[in-house]
C-alpha cells in the first residue's frame, strides 16, 4: 500500500482527509503532522479518528504522497520541497489556485512563498480537468465556494447559452470558517441567524472568476447565435419553439432533444475556450447560517438572446446538463431542488437547472458537503486520479442522514 501523509492534520479539513482515508483500500495513512499538537495523538486530538494509532509530528514523515491542509502562505512554502523531491501533493490551501502571482498577492495580502510551482500547479477541479489531473505532481483543490459555483455554470458556459453578469449567492456552514476561535462563529453568536460576509470581495471571488474565464467561448453573443438555428421537429431555420415538451408526442420531442445535444457538442468542439478579453462580471456573495457543514449556492445568469428556444428553454437546459454530467461519478442532476442534508458526509454535489423565464434568466442551485467535496472528497478525488486508481475509490459512501 501507498504511504500517505497530511500536513497539518489537526484542522477539519486535514481530520477529514484522515476520516475518509481510513476507508481506502489502496493507501495507509502513515504521517500526519500538526504544529499547534505536536507530540499529541491524533485521537486525543479527533477522538472520533480513535481507529488511527498515529502521533502528531511537527512534519510528515517519508510518504508516497502527500496532502497539505495549511492555511495559505503557509501550504506552498512546505509543498515545495516535497514538489522538489517528486512527491506528488494536493494542496488544500489557495495558495496555487490563482495562476498569476500579483493576483494572489492582490487577494492574499502577500507575495507568493513559491511563484515558480505556479506553471506547475493545476487546477484540481477533476470534472473539469481530469486529464491535466492525471498528468500533475502538484494539484491545486479547488475553494468550497469556487467548486460549488463553477459545477453549477461550467454546462452552460461551455455551451455559450449565458452572458457574462453572473450572480452567485452561496450560504455555508460555520465549519467552512475552520477550527480558529473568533467571536461571530460563538454559538450565541451565529445560532438562529444567518449573515453575509465579504461583500467588498471574498478572497474566493478571483478564483471564480479565472476558473469561468478559462473556459468561456471565444466567441461572442452575437456570434454564438441562437439554440436548434438548423430547424427542430421541421420548424424552418432559427423558428423559435413554443410549444413545451410536454405538449409534443414523443417523436417530437425525442427530435428536439437530440438536435439540441447534437448542437451542444458541436458547438463545444468548435469553440476555443479561454478568451483573453473575457473576464465575466461575478458578484458573489457568501453567508454564514448556523449548521456544522454544507454549502448551498444558487447562481444566475442572462440567457443569450436566442440561445434557448421559448417554450422548452427549462426542458432544454435540463438535458444539456444531464449530458455534460452524465458520466460524471461524483455530479448529479436532480429533478427538484436540492438540500444541503442530501450531500452531507459524502463527496456528491447535486444541482437543480431552471430558467425563470419571465425574466430569461438560468437559475441554478448546487449543494455540497464543503468539508468533503469542498475539500477533503475533492482531494482525494483527485489523488485516485493522479494514481491510476478507480475515480470512486474510498469515495463512494451515501450521504449521512437526516
Amino acid at each position: 500500500m501507498l504511504k500517505v501523509g497530511i500536513i497539518n492534520a489537526t484542522g477539519y479539513a486535514g481530520a477529514e482527509l484522515a476520516r475518509l482515508l481510513y476507508s481506502h483500500p489502496e493507501v495507509e495513512l502513515t504521517s500526519v503532522s500538526g504544529r499547534s499538537a505536536g507530540g499529541k495523538a491524533l485521537a486525543d486530538v479527533f477522538p472520533h479518528l480513535a481507529c488511527y494509532d498515529l502521533t502528531i509530528g511537527e512534519e510528515i514523515g517519508d510518504v508516497d504522497f502527500a496532502f497539505s491542509a495549511l492555511p495559505h502562505a503557509a501550504s506552498a512554502a512546505v509543498c515545495a520541497p516535497l514538489v522538489r523531491a517528486g512527491i506528488p501533493v494536493v494542496d488544500i490551501s489557495a495558495d496555487f489556485r490563482l495562476r498569476d502571482p500579483k493576483k494572489y498577492a492582490e487577494w492574499y495580502g502577500g507575495e507568493h512563498p513559491a511563484p515558480e510551482l505556479l506553471s506547475q500547479a493545476v487546477y484540481g477541479l477533476t470534472e473539469l480537468n481530469r486529464e491535466a489531473v492525471r498528468q500533475s505532481k502538484l494539484i491545486a483543490n479547488p475553494g468550497c465556494f469556487p467548486e460549488s459555483a463553477l459545477l453549477a455554470l461550467a454546462p452552460a458556459v461551455r455551451a455559450g447559452i449565458i452572458g457574462p453578469e453572473i450572480i452567485v449567492d452561496s450560504k455555508s456552514g460555520i465549519s467552512g470558517a475552520g477550527r480558529g476561535l473568533d467571536l461571530k462563529y460563538h454559538f450565541g453568536e451565529a445560532d438562529e441567524s444567518v449573515s453575509a460576509y465579504g461583500l467588498s470581495g471574498h478572497r474566493h471571488l478571483p478564483e471564480i472568476v479565472q476558473e469561468l474565464a478559462s473556459m468561456w467561448p471565444k466567441e461572442t453573443g452575437t456570434e454564438r447565435g441562437t439554440w436548434l438555428a438548423v430547424g427542430v421537429a421541421s420548424r424552418s431555420p432559427g423558428a423559435e419553439l413554443t410549444t413545451a415538451l410536454a405538449d409534443m408526442d414523443e417523436q417530437q420531442r425525442v427530435a428536439v432533444l437530440k438536435t439540441a445535444r447534437e448542437w451542444t457538442r458541436e458547438r463545444q468542439e468548435r469553440f476555443v475556450y479561454g478568451a483573453d478579453e473575457m473576464r465575466p462580471m461575478v458578484t458573489f456573495t457568501p453567508h454564514l447560517i448556523p449548521m456544522t457543514r454544507g454549502i448551498l449556492s444558487t447562481c444566475y445568469a442572462p440567457v443569450t438572446a436566442g440561445a434557448l428556444p421559448l417554450g422548452v428553454a427549462g426542458d432544454v437546459v435540463r438535458e444539456l446538463y444531464q449530458d455534460f454530467f452524465d458520466a460524471e461519478p461524483f455530479v448529479r442532476v436532480v429533478d427538484s431542488p436540492p438540500a444541503t442534508k442530501q450531500t452531507r458526509g459524502n463527496n456528491m454535489c447535486l444541482i437543480y437547472p431552471t430558467v425563470d423565464v419571465r425574466t430569461e434568466r438560468l437559475v441554478v442551485v448546487s449543494v455540497l458537503d464543503n468539508l468533503v467535496k469542498g475539500a477533503a472528497g475533492q482531494a482525494i478525488q483527485n489523488m485516485n486520479v493522479m494514481l491510476g486508481f478507480p475515480e470512486t475509490m474510498g469515495l463512494d459512501a451515501p450521504a449521512v442522514y437526516p
